[in-house]
């Protein structure tokens, strides 16, 4: 967020041409005496210069701690805090520092932290010290959206616990002070969360009574809400309004057998004597036609530059180890949300080949930022239970950077590379959006079109 200010904000660009030194220090001076955003504005102005940024951003607290521009200084402090026991401390210290100051969202940082080990008893002392009940259940949603990756189970018995308390927001409209959040919205995404998490755990006739509702309250729907109302409804003979949703998500790439035996009861009941298996043949090709047709534009034919990793036993190994296969490299972090959400896809696209020789994933751990990266990067597939071959590109100490995306010239993660067998980069791809069938779908397809 800070990037993006910095590169679309006109004042900003103004401090950093004026050429007049003396005018410069006036506008400095003004801005020192300024609004909380006319201070915030000087912290993105120093922002090479650690010093002066820390005094501003130190008066910035001072001045203004109730402040918007206050609050994310705040919340930026703690990405440079190491260790639970140490965050813990520093959140306390805060407390202790603005005793006024609403600290909500700065407690939310706690309990999303442990969210993640999954620990339901750290998440509920943050969450329960909370003291605008609308934010205090927006921190909740996202602690269990988190929790979910790791433990459908656990963020479910979660779920259900604070249930009762997530009802008392039915009904409410007035915004929460000072944080200023939407107590419908709040309660339509706690419903939709938890209708998705009982759907996971196979609890289709309670899934329904809350997906339902979360169906017919929000108006912009994500995919998996619409997608699992339309199974669940087919469930119930609904199929006139589920097939249609179901037949464009198989189109999509949705093949899971309890998908596509919904498609092909609906199709049976709407249209007797037709036939069915050459509907069902007729969505899938239109999903890997599109697919192909979409890969085969992105065909590249340049030289791989000779990286070398470590695998997880410590072993380094180079591109010449891969001679004469097609191999798949996937650079990522653990911090990096983008590289997480696009693991599904990947673990589909592992699976498709885990017994094929000729084709080898190598997922890349690179731009590590923790003191024992190894062991964060294998905790973090662990917990998630990715069965993923784990390399590392470690920081070289002295230049500060990762070799093998430098080599690469990675600019950002995740990025994918698939190389043919002959040691040629044939797909170049970053980032990632969309759903986890047709990403691996894409990937599957990458793979035979490099090794044909």
């Amino acid at each position: 967020m800070a990037q993006e200010e910095q590169e679309s904000n006109p004042k900003l660009e103004a401090l950093r041409t004026e050429k007049d030194q003396k005018i410069l220090q006036t506008k400095i001076k003004d801005l020192e005496n300024g609004t909380a955003e006319d201070m915030d504005l000087l912290i993105q102005y120093y922002n090479n210069d650690a010093a002066k940024k820390d005094a501003i951003t130190k008066s910035l607290l001072t001045k203004f701690p109730d402040s918007q521009s206050a609050r994310m200084q705040r919340m930026v402090s703690f990405l440079k805090v190491k260790g639970a026991e140490n965050i813990e401390a520093h959140l306390q210290s805060m407390i202790k520092a603005y005793p006024k100051v609403n600290l909500d969202m700065e407690k939310s940082m706690l309990s999303s932290m442990y969210a993640e080990e999954p620990n339901s008893t750290k998440v509920l002392q943050y969450i329960n010290a909370m003291k605008d009940p609308v934010f205090r259940l927006r921190a909740l949603v996202m602690a269990i959206d988190l929790m979910a990756a790791i433990d459908n189970a656990k963020a479910l018995d979660l779920a259900t616990g604070e249930l009762a308390e997530a009802k008392k927001m039915k009904g409410r409209t007035v915004l929460s002070e000072p944080l200023k959040v939407d107590p419908k919205a709040v309660y339509d995404d706690y419903i939709n969360i938890y209708g998705k998490l009982l759907f996971k755990a196979g609890k289709n006739d309670e899934a329904y009574k809350y997906t339902s509702e979360a169906y017919n309250s929000i108006k912009e729907r994500d995919a998996e809400l619409i997608e699992n109302y339309a199974f669940l409804s087919s469930l119930k003979g609904q199929y006139e309004e589920a097939l249609p949703i179901l037949s464009k998500a198989v189109e999509e790439g949705k093949f899971e057998q309890k998908y596509m035996e919904q498609v092909r009861r609906g199709y049976a009941k709407l249209n007797p004597g037709k036939d069915v298996d050459a509907y069902i043949a007729g969505l899938q090709k239109v999903f890997i036609d599109k697919i192909k047709t979409h890969v085969s534009k992105l065909m590249i034919n340049e030289s791989a530059p000779n990286f070398t990793v470590t695998d997880v036993s410590g072993k380094k190994v180079s591109l010449v180890d891969f001679k004469g296969k097609t191999i798949v490299l996937d650079f990522w972090a653990t911090w990096c949300g983008p590289c997480v959400a696009s693991f599904p896809a990947m673990q589909m696209a592992a699976n498709r080949y885990a017994k094929d020789p000729n084709v080898k994933f190598l997922f890349i751990h690179t731009w590590d930022n923790v003191p024992d990266p190894l062991t964060d990067a294998k905790n973090f597939l662990s917990k998630r239970d990715y069965k993923f071959d784990l390399y590392m590109d470690l920081v070289d100490q002295s230049t500060k950077r990762s070799p093998a995306a430098d080599s690469f010239k990675v600019k950002g993660i995740p990025a994918k590379f698939i190389i043919d067998g002959n040691g040629r980069i044939r797909f170049n791809i970053e980032g990632f959006e969309g759903k986890a069938e047709a990403a691996a779908e894409e990937v599957s397809q990458m793979i035979e079109l490099a090794r044909s």
